[in-house]
C-alpha cells in the first residue's frame, strides 16, 4: 500500500476545512479524467471480463471487449468508474479467488474511480440546481466535476472524529486521512477485510411481488405515461423532502451565517416547497436533462408500470440504479438486453436527452470502443 504522509502539512493550513479539501480533490481528479471517455460497466460485463482475463473461453467478442478497455485505459483514452451497487454486487462472491481477479480488474479498469453516491448526487443536483438558476451559471461548478471519488468512498464520505483532540489537530488528522484513502486500491481494500471476513453476501430485499401487485391494483389511475410519470415522481420528491431540507437550510447558513435548527417550521416547510416547486417544473415540462439523479428511476418504474406485459423482476431495483449513475454522467453503458430495451423505450426519450449510448452485447461495444480505443 502507498502511504501518503500530509499529516505536517495539514497542520499548517487550519484554515481550509475537510469539505472544501475533499472538493479540491474532487475537482483535480475531474480536471485528470476529463479527456477520458467514461464506460460504465454492470456487474454482468465485470463478471465476464473477469472471467475472460481467468483464461475461460467466453468467446472473441469479449475477449476483444477485455483488450480494447484495457488499452484505452492504459493510453488514458477511456476509464470505467464503478458506483456502490457494483461494488455490493461484487463483494458479495464468496469464491475469495475470483473476488481477488475481479477486484484487480476493477483497479486497472477503473483506476481507483467511483461516481458518488446515488444520495449524495440527488443532493447536489438539486443545490446545483438552485444555486445555478438563483446565483446563475459562473456561481456553481459543472456538475460532470463534482460527481467522481475515489473507491473507498463509494459507499459515501464519512470520516473519523475525535472529540478528545484539539480541533486544529483532529481536522488535519482528517484531511490526511481523507489523502490515504484516497490512493487505496479497492484490492487493498479486500487484503484488509482479512480472509477469514465474509463478504457482502446479503442480497437486495426483493419487493418485485409487492410491485407487480401494486401494477395491477393501480393500472387504471392513470390515462397516459406522463400522469403515470408525474405519479412515480411525486412519490421520489416527497422521499427526499428531508434532503431539500437541509438543502436550503445549507444554502441559508451560507447567504447569512444564521444557523437554522432541524426542528423550525420554516425549514420543514422548505422541503415541501421545494419538492412542490420541482413537481410543477416537471409537469409544464421545464425540466428535461436537469435533475436525472431525481426522476430517471421513477422513469424506469413507470416505463414498467406502464408496459402491461412486463413484469418487475427481482433485479429490477439494483439495475434501475446502475443505469441512472451511467446515463447522465458516462459515454457509454454495458448492460443486460432488458434494460438497454428500457433505456431506449420512446416514452422516456433518453438517447435524445442524454449523449451516453447503451449496449447489450460485447460485439457492438467493441465496434463502438474501437476507434476511441486503439
Amino acid at each position: 500500500m502507498k502511504i501518503v504522509d500530509t499529516y505536517s502539512h495539514h497542520l499548517q493550513t487550519p484554515g481550509v476545512s475537510l469539505q472544501t479539501h475533499l472538493r479540491q480533490k474532487q475537482l483535480d481528479l475531474a480536471h485528470e479524467i476529463r479527456m477520458a471517455k467514461k464506460v460504465y460497466l454492470d456487474t454482468k460485463f465485470w463478471l465476464l471480463l473477469r472471467d475472460a482475463r481467468l483464461g475461460k473461453d467466453l468467446g472473441g467478442d469479449i475477449r476483444d471487449l477485455l483488450g480494447l478497455l484495457q488499452q484505452g485505459v492504459e493510453r488514458g483514452k477511456v476509464i470505467c468508474p464503478i458506483s456502490a451497487d457494483t461494488f455490493i454486487e461484487v463483494f458479495r462472491q464468496t469464491n475469495r479467488e475470483t473476488l481477488r481477479a475481479c477486484v484487480a480488474l476493477i483497479d486497472d479498469l477503473s483506476k481507483g474511480i467511483a461516481i458518488i453516491l446515488l444520495m449524495e448526487r440527488v443532493s447536489l443536483e438539486v443545490h446545483h440546481f438552485i444555486r445555478r438558476t438563483t446565483k446563475g451559471p459562473d456561481a456553481v461548478y459543472g456538475m460532470e466535476e463534482l460527481v467522481w471519488t475515489k473507491v473507498p468512498y463509494v459507499l459515501g464520505f464519512c470520516t473519523p472524529i475525535s472529540q478528545s483532540l484539539p480541533p486544529a489537530v483532529d481536522l488535519a488528522m482528517q484531511k490526511a486521512f481523507l489523502d490515504q484513502l484516497w490512493v487505496t486500491k479497492m484490492t487493498e481494500m479486500l487484503d484488509a477485510s482479512g480472509d477469514n471476513d465474509p463478504p457482502l453476501t446479503q442480497a437486495f430485499e426483493d419487493i418485485s411481488d409487492q410491485l407487480n401487485r401494486g401494477k395491477v391494483e393501480h393500472h387504471h389511475e392513470n390515462k397516459s405515461f406522463k400522469q403515470l410519470l408525474l405519479s412515480e415522481l411525486w412519490g421520489v420528491l416527497d422521499l427526499y423532502k428531508p434532503c431539500f431540507e437541509d438543502i436550503m437550510a445549507s444554502i441559508f447558513e451560507k447567504d447569512t451565517g444564521q444557523h437554522v435548527s432541524a426542528d423550525d417550521k420554516a425549514r420543514q416547510e422548505s422541503g415541501r416547497m421545494v419538492a412542490n416547486l420541482l413537481y410543477e417544473a416537471f409537469r409544464r415540462n421545464k425540466l428535461t436533462r436537469e435533475l436525472p439523479s431525481l426522476w430517471l428511476g421513477a422513469g424506469f418504474h413507470a416505463t414498467v408500470r406502464w408496459d402491461r406485459k412486463r413484469k418487475f423482476k427481482a433485479n429490477d431495483l439494483p439495475d434501475f440504479r446502475h443505469a441512472v449513475a451511467a446515463i447522465p454522467y458516462c459515454d457509454f453503458f454495458l448492460t443486460e438486453h432488458s434494460l438497454r430495451h428500457l433505456v431506449s423505450d420512446r416514452n422516456l426519450r433518453l438517447e435524445t436527452l442524454f449523449s451516453c449510448k447503451t449496449f447489450s452485447d460485447a460485439a457492438s461495444a467493441v465496434e463502438a470502443l474501437a476507434p476511441i480505443c486503439q
